[in-house]
């Protein structure tokens, strides 16, 4: 079948190249069998009313992602992420409140593994020590690895570390998602630190949740770093419609305290100047 992949908006992770388009039909735009319109993130969604009407002449229009809690039942590599990227589980065990995860994806679900360097499953060590392995077989076979979908950081062993070990790893990426998550942050990162650089020890913070502040969201940063990380701040968004709406805090000093927080080099300033 002949399809046309249509995103409503490019990231780091939009494939590219022939039949891959971003918003509205090019001029000479040839027919499809089907166009297919990915939705990323919910507050896309009130842009599909406008893309949608213009792919409609172009072939049938079939309109998905993970926006419209699609469960995520296989994966193909290239197809919705490019190249590179490979998911082979999804879903989660666990229930956290501020994931939604869990709600769209169900719990954990082995897929068959396929080849890419870029891992991004959200609970990989939440799978089988079976599937663990294999997946550690075919990262052998890899460069540049990066864990981008994250570890939980309490399901890191000393097994696991060794695996890591063996692998051409560009990041390994963690979470500091609350406070008190830092305890099993630290035990993760003494151990990863034995043999892993700060810059491939990256951790996402989250910031900007209910009740959270500028003053917190900063300690929490800080001690990301402290611990032995490098720190990548990672605001929290609600899955309501527009860009703006979904956060919850719109003053400009968060948006401040996210691009230092996004910058190594400014890290490095702040931490060690």
């Amino acid at each position: 079948m002949n399809i046309a992949r249509v995103f409503t908006r490019a990231t780091k992770m939009t494939p590219t190249g022939p039949d891959c388009y971003i918003w509205y039909p090019p001029l000479g735009c040839p027919k499809y069998d089907e166009v297919h319109i990915s939705v990323v993130f919910t507050w896309d969604l009130p842009r599909v009313k406008h893309i949608a009407p213009q792919w409609s002449s172009y072939g049938k229009v079939r309109i998905g992602g993970p926006a419209l809690d699609d469960p995520g039942n296989g994966f193909t590599p290239g197809k919705y992420l490019k190249q590179g990227v490979t998911i082979t589980s999804r879903g989660c065990p666990n229930k956290c409140d501020f994931c939604l995860v869990p709600e769209r994806e169900g719990k954990i679900r082995e897929l068959e593994i396929k080849p890419g360097n870029i891992i991004q499953d959200n609970n990989l060590l939440a799978c089988s020590k079976t599937h663990i392995q294999k997946v550690f077989e075919m990262l052998r076979t890899q460069r540049r690895i990066d864990f981008a979908g994250g570890f939980e950081a309490s399901r890191i062993t000393d097994e696991i570390v060794e695996e890591l070990r063996s692998l051409k790893i560009y990041q390994i990426w963690l979470a500091y998602d609350r406070p008190g998550a830092e305890k099993p942050l630290k035990k993760a990162v003494e151990k990863l630190s034995r043999y892993f650089k700060r810059d491939k020890i990256r951790c996402y913070v989250l910031i900007g949740y209910k009740d959270d502040s500028i003053e917190k969201a900063e300690a929490r940063l800080k001690e990301a770093w402290e611990i032995g990380t490098l720190p990548f701040a990672m605001r929290y968004r609600t899955p309501e419609n527009g860009w703006y709406g979904t956060f919850i805090f719109k003053e400009r000093v968060w948006n401040e305290l996210a691009r230092q927080w996004t910058r190594p080099a400014i890290m490095k300033s702040i931490m060690q100047g």
